[in-house]
């Protein structure tokens, strides 16, 4: 090559690097990688909008079409439909999904599911504790986890929306794991399926942190012996004085917060599903 021919090479390089820079080329990538997350193929995009926001299977093709047919109201769209966090699609924020704020106030959460959940249906949410290794949790745990919700519509991947349930949690944090076993009462409380997933810990970081869509992580998840709930139930993972003063704490706060339904129902099901006798399955007694 002569060198007008490496000038022209280079100069044909950095505008491709521009292009690929040009924010509003990147707001229609993410689109297109929203779609995709939740199921939806870009060919297929066209069948879950409304009239009024059909575009062409080329302008749906690639984010080079897409960039420019995309209108204001795609976007609002998107963040009503998936549930997505303000500023995701506009490159604003890393983060993707919305997340119902419970720490220390676990009262929230409880709300939250009231005012979410459809009435009557069964199997609406499912819970996703991810952790970087297949063991139980205990006094020496240690690294990231993280606990995302999971709900689902219709049977249908698009309509499912994904929501953070914690930030940052981490093993060795005291407080991180009262909140995990809060959660997890109040999501058995109303009905959540349980899961529980193995995550490389780089990518445990990430998703703790908000980064990212939840199902691309949830998609490089190996499965796990155990149940979300697993260290909840005394029949499942035993009465070790590290689990039992952390069951006690969990059910502290929750009394602090008004939600004595969730407790009753935890012991409810505690005695109802125990090998042992009722009386020894109960992280504290209800007061009289």
């Amino acid at each position: 090559m002569n060198p007008k021919d490496w000038i022209d090479l280079l100069q044909s390089l950095f505008a491709w690097l521009n292009e690929r820079r040009n924010p509003v080329r990147q707001q229609a990538a993410r689109v297109l990688a929203t779609f995709e997350a939740h199921g939806v193929a870009r060919t297929e995009i066209n069948a879950l909008l409304p009239e009024a926001l059909q575009l062409s299977a080329y302008q749906w093709s690639g984010a080079d079409q897409l960039k420019l047919a995309l209108r204001q109201a795609h976007l609002d769209w998107l963040n009503q439909q998936f549930a997505l966090e303000d500023g995701w699609l506009t490159g604003k924020s890393d983060s993707a999904h919305q997340h119902p704020f419970s720490y220390k106030a676990p009262e929230l959460l409880h709300q939250w599911f009231q005012e979410h959940r459809t009435p009557k249906a069964d199997f609406e949410f499912k819970l996703h504790l991810l952790t970087p290794d297949t063991h139980e949790i205990g006094p020496d745990s240690a690294g990231y986890y993280a606990l995302v919700l999971e709900q689902m519509g219709e049977g249908l991947s698009a309509c499912r929306r994904f929501y953070h349930l914690t930030e940052g949690g981490h093993f060795e944090h005291g407080p991180s794991l009262i909140h995990l076993l809060q959660v997890l009462a109040i999501a058995h409380h109303h009905g959540a399926i349980m899961r529980r997933s193995q995550l490389d810990a780089a990518s445990l970081y990430q998703l703790s942190h908000h980064k990212g869509l939840i199902p691309n992580w949830l998609d490089r998840c190996r499965p796990h012996p155990l149940e979300a709930d697993h260290e909840l139930w005394p029949h499942y993972s035993g009465h070790s004085p590290w689990l039992d003063e952390l069951r006690a704490d969990a059910e502290q706060g929750l009394r602090r917060a008004g939600l004595t339904e969730v407790i009753e129902q935890l012991h409810t099901d505690t005695q109802r599903f125990s090998r042992q006798p009722s009386s020894a399955q109960l992280a504290t007694p209800l007061p009289r």
